[in-house]
Order: C-alpha cells, then sequence, then structure tokens
C-alpha cells in the first residue's frame, strides 16, 4: 500500500509539473508587416493549465534590437515591461496583447527591412515555459509599396538610357507600369505611369534623382542625373 501511495505522489508530482503556464510570442519565428499599415502589431499570449484563470503576474521586459531596420527610422517602438494580471483567462480574451511596432513610410527605399523583439526579465515563468522555446522574434516590414513582395532587379535585367538625360527616360528589356522619382532627400518630384516604357524627366529641375519602377519582373530601383 505504502509503494502504490509513493507511486501515486510521483506521477501526481510529474503531472503538475508539466502542467505549467505558457508565455510568449502567438506566432513562430517571424512575423510580417506592411509599412502602410499603421496597425500592424505583433501580440504576446499567455495560456493556464486547464484554461484556468491566471493566479499570478506573468510577463517580461519587451525590448528591439536594430537589424536592416532602425528604430525612430523605420518603425518607433520603446522598451516596456507588460505584465499579464491576476485573473486573466482565455474566456475574454485578456490572455492577448498587442504591441503596435509603428512603421514610418520610406519613398527612399524598395524591398523589405527587419528588426528583432526580444523577451528579458521573465516574470512569474522561466525559459522553459516560453511559448515556442523563443525569446525572439524576427519583424520584417515591406517597404513595396503596391507591389509587396516583388524581387528587386539587377542592373543586368534591364537598361535605363539615356544617362545622364534632359527629356525622357526609356526603360528595356522589362515592361513597367508604376513608378515615382525621388530627390536624395526622399522627397517625391515625380509618379506616375510609363507610357510605353518612357518616363517623361522634361519638368524636373537639374540634379540626381533616384527612379523607383515596378515592372513585370520585379523593382526597379536606380539613380539618374538630369541636365
Amino acid at each position: 500500500m505504502k509503494k502504490i501511495l509513493i507511486v501515486s505522489a510521483l506521477f501526481l508530482t510529474s503531472l503538475f509539473a508539466n502542467a505549467q503556464v505558457q508565455f510568449g510570442f502567438a506566432v513562430q519565428g517571424y512575423d510580417n508587416f506592411s509599412n502602410t499599415d499603421t496597425s500592424s502589431a505583433f501580440e504576446l499570449v499567455v495560456f493556464t493549465p486547464n484554461n484556468d484563470t491566471l493566479d499570478s503576474q506573468v510577463g517580461a521586459t519587451i525590448s528591439s534590437i536594430d537589424g536592416s531596420a532602425l528604430n525612430g527610422v523605420h518603425y518607433n517602438f520603446s522598451s516596456q515591461q507588460y505584465k499579464f494580471p491576476i485573473g486573466t483567462t482565455i474566456y475574454n480574451g485578456s490572455n492577448r496583447k498587442k504591441f503596435k511596432i509603428n512603421p514610418v513610410a520610406d519613398s527612399k527605399f524598395w524591398g523589405k527591412k527587419d528588426f528583432i523583439i526580444a523577451l528579458t526579465n521573465l516574470i512569474g515563468v522561466d525559459t522553459n515555459a516560453l511559448m515556442f522555446k523563443q525569446r525572439t522574434l524576427r519583424i520584417i516590414i515591406d517597404y513595396d509599396g503596391t507591389g509587396i513582395g516583388l524581387p528587386k532587379l539587377s542592373v543586368h535585367d534591364y537598361k535605363l538610357y539615356p544617362v545622364p538625360t534632359s527629356t525622357s527616360l526609356t526603360v528595356e528589356g522589362v515592361s513597367c507600369n508604376q513608378y515615382k522619382i525621388t530627390d536624395l532627400s526622399g522627397r517625391i518630384v515625380a509618379e506616375g505611369l510609363a507610357l510605353n516604357n518612357t518616363i517623361d524627366v522634361a519638368h524636373l529641375a537639374n540634379g540626381i534623382y533616384i527612379l523607383s519602377a515596378i515592372s513585370d519582373k520585379g523593382i526597379l530601383l536606380e539613380k539618374f542625373i538630369k541636365e
């Protein structure tokens, strides 16, 4: 009888050890947003064993680590501590919390930039309780405008001429559609639709500009001189 009680106690101890709070990012690996999505946000979640209410605070310090995307330039996120309060439950959705990344438009760049969100100083849980066993989440921001996901063309994929130019630019090798032209400060000075792969630049002041255009094969991005 004593052996049975000991075995039962060990079984229950093991059961409760495995039934622990789970906390962390709602998705695994990475999350992807458009720079035009003002509501873009990553999400933290907490789950209790048997869907019970949370009986102690659970949280972490949440901070960002710059990658190709720079805080204050391509996004705005302040380091902060967040704790799910006692009483949190899945039944009213309080076990989920969204944090905005506040992407910033960048008219000089077409493509993708990324940064990392990290969880440190865990509160009420240890690393074994982290969702997907991950402390970090990669955030990817698309700056492709209406052509999100299109690859950037190599200069070997097309020809842009004449450069320098005084009246117009012609693109050869791909079929261009929407375009925009910015000066070196990032200000948009012209945009529209290319006509037969030709872009009128006669009205521009002399100087150096950047042409960004969507083609049938990807994003064209190149400097040119207007004289």
